[in-house]
């Protein structure tokens, strides 16, 4: 049995292409090269796959794409906040605001990759 590389999808020996997403198995076949060269690509091929993911993921926080800017924003909001309750006299507590905002971009980053699947 032969494994897709793309997908894990097993496969007949004879196949020219995954039955599940079509990817080529040729490359994957150990036929077509020894088994420490079979490794190494397997190696490499991985490097990529992770290198892609961590790329993917670099722009993502609680799930959203720019979460990281939603995040410096919220901060800064919160800083402004604080400069003015202390200049002005404002009698405010933050405790609520920062666990509401926190629930928030929890539940649109859920939303978000729920809808993000389906496509």
């Amino acid at each position: 049995m032969v494994y897709c590389t793309k997908c894990g999808t097993q496969n007949d020996d004879d196949a020219a292409h995954c039955s599940s997403c079509g990817a080529s198995l040729k490359v994957s076949r150990r036929e077509s090269r020894g088994w420490e060269e079979e490794i190494e690509y397997r190696a490499e091929e991985f490097g990529e796959r992770a290198e892609r993911f961590g790329r993917n993921m670099e722009d993502e926080c609680f799930g959203l794409p720019g979460g990281g800017s939603i995040i410096g924003i919220l901060f800064g909001l919160a800083i402004i906040l604080m400069g003015a309750r202390q200049l002005f006299g404002w009698r405010i507590d933050f405790g609520p605001f920062a666990i509401i905002a926190l629930g928030i971009l929890i539940l649109a980053g859920a939303l978000y990759q729920q809808n993000k699947r389906r496509r």
